[in-house]
């Protein structure tokens, strides 16, 4: 019996892998442990076990037994670091390695802490309050923390000494946030417009995109550019592209309900999604997603400052997956 290979090579708990195996006897007596916790089997067959990522993985690997026969191949698995949130966007992470994802709320729900504050180690804080319905992060070129709230059509800037000022309004459903390569900010607002902020807070529609029914999502591109995406009732939606002078194209489409997105430490785009029914991160290294990570219906994504983490969010829990 032998373990050929583990489809994508890293998860999160409650993610779906595929294992595809050869010399099975059979599947009515194969047991499969994910980093020493049995896992549950959402489909078997001679050459294919689809299975969850438990919750409370520890260790890495995967370990199919048969009889006393057993395989073993390695699979590199993130855990779990914080619950309790309510991220729908992408976290962030500062220069001294602080995570800060948002509790958003209900619309119009205004929550006791907007904004929390997450160290490496998981310990969890409150860091802003009396932002309602907080939605996207960016850490901006003055190093200072930005928030949108899609309530108000606000972004709200903050000192790390929690010190919180309304920096632009008027922005509609205010969501997605980013910095372009020359400082200027990026807003998306999900009913069909992204705007560009100077540095001295002027105000102008860059482009106009479909709306989304729950978020646009936003990073910057190397070239001075944007990527956007948006949710809307397809299941056929799109990573577009926005240049600096606000012409759009279609970078890819046929993602189900992609949100977060960042670039890895080689630089290729990735993308929090669904793509044929699977579940994760999708890396752009060429034409086509590449499925590298198996999540739940992830949100958001960020690097740490030295790259060696990537820190990954669903509705209401935060992940890290070691890259080192």
């Amino acid at each position: 019996m032998k373990v050929k290979e583990i489809r994508p090579g890293a998860a999160v708990p409650g993610g779906i892998i595929r294992v595809e195996v050869e010399g099975l006897n059979g599947v009515t007596d194969v047991r499969v442990e994910i980093g020493e916790v049995e896992a549950a089997f959402l489909g078997a067959s001679q050459n294919v076990l689809t299975l969850k990522v438990p919750e409370g993985v520890s260790e890495s690997g995967v370990v199919v037994y048969q009889g006393q026969k057993k395989a073993r191949r390695p699979l590199r698995l993130g855990r779990l670091l914080a619950q309790e949130l309510h991220s729908v966007a992408n976290p962030v992470v500062d220069d001294q390695g602080l995570i800060y994802c948002t509790f958003s709320g209900a619309r119009g729900e205004k929550v006791p802490f907007s904004v929390y504050a997450i160290d490496s180690h998981g310990d969890k804080q409150p860091f802003l309050a009396d932002i309602v319905n907080a939605t996207a992060l960016a850490i901006g070129p003055d190093g200072l923390l930005y928030i949108s709230s899609r309530h108000t059509g606000t972004i709200y800037r903050s000192s790390f000494d929690k010190r919180l000022e309304k920096y632009a309004e008027g922005l509609g459903l205010a969501t997605g946030l980013a910095f372009d390569g020359v400082g200027n900010m990026i807003v998306g607002d999900r009913g069909g417009t992204l705007y560009r902020i100077s540095a001295s807070r002027q105000t102008s529609v860059l482009c106009e995109l479909e709306p989304s029914v729950s978020a646009y999502h936003l990073v910057a591109a190397p070239d001075g550019g944007v990527f956007v995406t948006g949710p809307t009732l397809s299941t056929q939606d799109s990573i577009y592209r926005v240049s600096a002078s606000g012409q759009v194209e279609v970078f890819f489409k046929g993602l189900g309900r992609p949100q977060g997105m960042a670039f890895d430490p080689e630089g290729n785009l990735q993308v929090a999604a669904s793509y044929q029914g699977r579940k994760g991160i999708y890396t752009f290294r060429g034409g086509s997603p590449e499925w590298t990570v198996a999540g739940p219906m992830l949100t958001g994504l960020a690097y740490s400052p030295a790259r060696d983490r990537l820190y990954l969010v669903d509705s209401s829990n935060l992940f890290v997956l070691d890259l080192a």
